[in-house]
């Protein structure tokens, strides 16, 4: 795993997620109109693995701001990623398929071509770089810094200040077993990681077991600052210094996949497009994630 994980995982992988199903059509929605990007339905025109449809790989369990089931209406799903797959649909002309899967058995997933691609904050690791093909990116951000509120340590700071690590030197600090932040946690001497499977270590953090959190900046705005529709603010907690160790969220697709590369390609044009006509701005503007890293991946 390579970012989130939320609950205790089970073994093998699960498609389809109760009363949503597997099968969830695109929906309307604010995504510009245009001309559909697949005039033919073959997999060697479109490279989706069943005509007319785009059948995406995530896990929906408590995946807020990803995709995860509205609050309100249990039968639908929501999130920034979900938008994103909708417009995709849209502009190729075909339905779309969120196919529930266990975040952590996405790769294998994938490589047994249960689905087209992964998009679910999916992220280039060199482990993946010889299985798997990779989207341009539609996503840019960092990660976070998250400390307990009324803590005199960094009393200091705001979100505009210039930090690095070493203001958290000689701590215990938490993050996800498997996010990319353990790669930075366990590479500095100066620290004491917590790596947590099952929860976010954000209640650690208020409980005084651990002294700060880092994370994907995602996580942090909806879970802590409260920031995209229905997140709630955590009191308690608040977000330090600008986002540390920049990246970017991509699609993956299968390498072994014949007709992979197709589908990279007509994914690659849906991007562009939905970056340059407002429609990513947008989703980001909605869900509290628009901000001037998106303009350095070419977002407008």
């Amino acid at each position: 795993m390579d970012r989130r994980v939320f609950l205790q995982r089970t073994a093998g992988f699960v498609v389809g997620g109760g009363a949503i199903g597997t099968f969830l059509a695109a929906c309307g929605g604010n995504v510009a109109s245009t001309t559909a990007l697949t005039a033919q339905s073959g997999p060697e025109h479109t490279g989706l693995m069943k005509a007319g449809v785009l059948q995406w790989g995530a896990d929906y369990v408590s995946g807020s701001p990803y995709v995860f089931q509205d609050p309100t209406n249990p039968n639908q799903l929501v999130g920034f990623e979900w938008e994103i797959a909708v417009a995709m649909a849209k502009l190729m002309g075909v339905s779309q398929q969120m196919v529930e899967t266990d975040y952590g058995h996405l790769d294998d997933a994938l490589a047994a071509n249960k689905f087209d691609m992964v998009m679910n904050g999916w992220e280039i690791t060199d482990a993946r770089k010889k299985v798997e093909l990779f989207s341009d990116p539609y996503y840019r951000y960092g990660q976070q810094i998250v400390v307990r509120a009324d803590d005199p340590r960094f009393a200091r700071y705001d979100l505009n200040s210039e930090v690095t690590l070493d203001i958290l030197r000689g701590m215990t600090v938490g993050t996800g077993d498997g996010y990319k932040a353990a790669v930075y946690l366990q590479a500095d001497p100066n620290l004491t990681p917590k790596l947590y499977e099952g929860n976010l270590p954000f209640d650690d953090v208020k409980q005084k077991k651990i002294d700060a959190s880092l994370i994907d900046l995602p996580l942090a705005e909806y879970y802590v600052a409260g920031a995209g529709p229905g997140a709630t603010k955590d009191p308690a907690l608040r977000l330090i210094g600008k986002p540390l160790y920049p990246d970017v969220y991509v699609c993956g697709f299968n390498r072994n996949n014949p007709h992979a590369k197709v589908l990279q390609g007509k994914i690659n044009a849906c991007i562009a497009q939905l970056k340059t006509d407002g429609t990513l701005k947008r989703i980001y503007q909605k869900w509290a994630l628009w901000n001037d890293q998106q303009a350095l991946i070419g977002i407008k």
